[in-house]
């Protein structure tokens, strides 16, 4: 018995050292989680996101860039406040219409 606990903890005291109870996706540094938001945004939004940039400091998440109206500024911004290690998400996201001023 004593034996199986020493090698449990010896492979849980590595697991742990080598970061296996995080989530595989969670950010380490700002350039890591700023690659997850804008990722999070290309999955979600498609070729909406493609004017969207992304920029991170600790926790903090700004999105830039043009989206095609409110609702899709607004959908960019609940996206990367769900990735995993976003503790704020703001915006300075313009937003712009295609119909035509004839």
């Amino acid at each position: 018995m004593t034996r199986t606990f020493t090698r449990f903890a010896s492979s849980a005291l590595f697991a742990l050292t080598a970061g296996a109870f995080l989530p595989a996706h969670a950010a380490t540094n700002d350039a890591d989680l700023a690659g997850a938001v804008q990722s999070a945004l290309d999955s979600s939004m498609g070729d909406a996101a493609k004017k969207l940039t992304v920029t991170a400091e600790g926790s903090t998440v700004t999105l830039h860039g043009w989206a095609q109206g409110p609702r899709e500024e607004s959908k960019a911004r609940y996206v990367a406040s769900k990735v995993p290690g976003v503790g704020n998400a703001y915006s300075t996201v313009r937003t712009f219409s295609q119909a035509s001023n004839d």
